[in-house]
């Protein structure tokens, strides 16, 4: 009898580990206290392991490991997700991203959607897909790259790896760069607006890319969009200003889903720097290389 409830124990015990391993890994940012609660102790950031039915703009739906009910999340709270299966030829291609193998990584990132990953996935990789173009020079590849993804709603944790120059792009700007920035500077898509003139605002096209930022800091109807493009003019200003604007850049960051966070915060620490406000600057550098929100290709 004590052999069977050990053999039934331990058949169970497997039963979860092998669930466990072939689950979704979702990391969640806490929800954010109400005017009536305190938000002296900060939350943690939250974990759950399930099946991603769909991620869309507005929202995640998963069943949780061992629960048949389905659970929804704003989609702005997810952070970072490790799905269950990746195929062969996008583990491949991600590596040789995270190499910095960009040319290579580029062509790897477009067979890899022939394995028919989810939408959401689909959507994540072409966003790193467009990544890889523009740091292999390849700006024109980029921006359509973004049109196409632009023609339906994305979710956060896929706007959050826009191919947009958080910081001055030395090394990755091109005249090429520069000529498919500027022929796509009026595109009807807000985010090719947004990528184009993030890449001008270290060009002689300055002015213009400073007035689509503007232009698109204020478009009501695309709010992500609109606050991205806030935080890419933190770009234009000068050295003398940026002491005097920073209590202010960091009230606008915090105020950003986590998810969005990092490249306003890559632009925050060079800006600092750039203006001798050091301390300030390694101290937000140091929060990012500790405890970084997710993968991002600027960290």
């Amino acid at each position: 009898m004590l052999n069977r409830i050990l053999y039934l124990t331990i058949a169970a015990l497997l039963l979860v580990l092998q669930t466990a391993a072939c689950a979704d890994k979702v990391w969640l940012e806490p929800t954010r206290p109400t005017a009536a609660q305190s938000d002296w102790y900060p939350q943690a950031i939250q974990t759950h392991t399930g099946e991603i039915i769909a991620l869309d703009a507005k929202q995640l739906a998963m069943r949780m490991a061992g629960d048949e009910k389905e659970s929804l999340f704003a989609a702005y709270r997810v952070i970072w997700i490790e799905p269950s299966e990746v195929g062969e030829k996008q583990a491949a291609a991600i590596k040789l991203f995270d190499e910095k193998k960009y040319d290579m990584a580029l062509r790897g990132l477009l067979d890899a959607l022939s394995e028919r990953p989810p939408v959401w996935r689909q959507q994540w990789l072409s966003m790193v897909a467009a990544q890889a173009a523009w740091r292999s020079s390849r700006g024109a590849i980029a921006l359509e790259l973004v049109s196409q993804l632009d023609r339906r709603p994305l979710p956060p944790i896929a706007l959050a790896w826009l191919p947009i120059a958080w910081r001055n792009p030395r090394g990755i700007s091109s005249a090429a760069t520069t000529d498919a920035a500027l022929k796509r500077l009026g595109d009807p898509s807000s985010a090719v607006r947004l990528v184009a003139a993030s890449w001008l605002l270290s060009s002689d096209r300055r002015e213009a890319a400073v007035e689509t930022l503007k232009t698109l800091s204020a478009d009501h109807s695309r709010p992500v969009i609109a606050r991205l493009a806030e935080t890419v003019l933190w770009r234009a200003t000068s050295p003398p200003e940026v002491a005097a604007a920073a209590a202010r850049w960091q009230e606008r960051l915090d105020a950003l889903p986590i998810v969005l966070q990092v490249g306003p915060t890559v632009a925050m620490v060079e800006l600092l720097n750039n203006a001798n406000q050091d301390e300030v600057a390694e101290r937000l550098k140091l929060s990012l290389e500790l405890t970084p929100p997710h993968p991002h290709p600027d960290l």
